[in-house]
């Protein structure tokens, strides 16, 4: 049986590159953790206190613990086996969905529930779900694992690969663009409102619901053209699964603390806005939270 002595100078590089790599999908489990710890208590009184299952509430736990779900798998020594590969795949791919979820939810709420914007939602989700499912299904259908080094140590440095390569980008351009309809639509309206309602009367919640939708969908542009340029490259398979990880893991974490935070105001009555017209934000928001 070889041994690390016994590799060449190639083999031993490509195993160090390995082992260092595979940090990253550890510190984005300490991420993830490290927020949960900070939120969990907030999660407790404002999505399980009240007692009131929502749509939102629904999709809060799905993107919140898909998320952790991945993070976990993460630590698994033997991570890279097939199976476990695929189902932190299918994991990722549901912390995101789920994620886009709230925001779509957000932005309906935003519209005061118009159907219109309900059909137009779903379309573009639609849209969006189904090519990155289809890719995700070939991708876990077809994942089989490629030693970089050599067999003994394939459990900690290989590669999984499908008949599904660059085929990901997919995924991640239709991702950007949902999110920018999402975005979009969100903003037409908040623009809107913070044109007619005079500053002195304006709550919080404007200012919360800019800031939120502009700083989530701009993270996300960025690290999806990050993981167009990894899927792009040939090597570093760790640095690759990072990037998808990381992916999933920032939608929940800037997901849920939207709705954490969303949640606070309005248990705190930031949410009251005084407007002199039947539209009110306060009542067309906060019935769908």
């Amino acid at each position: 049986m070889s041994n690390v002595a016994n590799l060449t100078d190639a083999q031993l590089n490509a195993l160090s590159e390995c082992i260092t790599h595979a940090r990253i999908g550890q510190s984005i489990t300490l991420l993830f953790l490290y927020d949960y710890s900070l939120t969990v208590w907030n999660e407790a009184k404002y999505v399980w206190r009240p007692g009131r299952i929502t749509l939102t509430s629904i999709t809060f736990v799905i993107a919140r613990y898909a998320a952790m779900a991945t993070a976990i798998i993460a630590l698994l020594p033997n991570a890279s086996v097939p199976a476990i590969d695929s189902t932190a795949t299918v994991f990722r791919l549901v912390a995101i969905i789920a994620s886009e979820l709230i925001l779509a939810v957000r932005t309906w709420a935003i519209w005061g529930r118009s159907r219109k914007i309900l059909v137009t939602l779903i379309s573009f989700s639609l849209a969006a779900a189904i090519p990155a499912a289809t890719i995700v299904a070939e991708s876990v259908v077809s994942n089989h694992v490629v030693p970089l080094v050599n067999e003994e140590f394939k459990g900690i440095c290989s590669l999984t690969i499908s008949n599904i390569s660059e085929g990901f980008i997919g995924p991640y351009v239709v991702a950007m663009l949902y999110e920018f309809v999402t975005l979009t639509l969100s903003l037409i309206r908040i623009i809107r409102w913070r044109k007619t309602i005079p500053e002195h009367v304006r709550a919080p919640i404007l200012d919360t619901l800019w800031r939120d939708g502009v700083l989530y969908y701009s993270f996300m542009l960025v690290l999806g053209f990050v993981n167009i340029g990894l899927v792009l490259q040939q090597g570093v398979p760790q640095v690759r699964t990072g990037g998808a990880e990381l992916q999933a893991v920032l939608h929940s974490i800037l997901s849920t603390r939207i709705v954490l935070f969303e949640r606070f105001q309005r248990h705190h009555g930031a949410w009251m806005l005084r407007v002199p017209n039947r539209d009110s934000v306060h009542q067309r928001v906060c019935d769908n939270r």
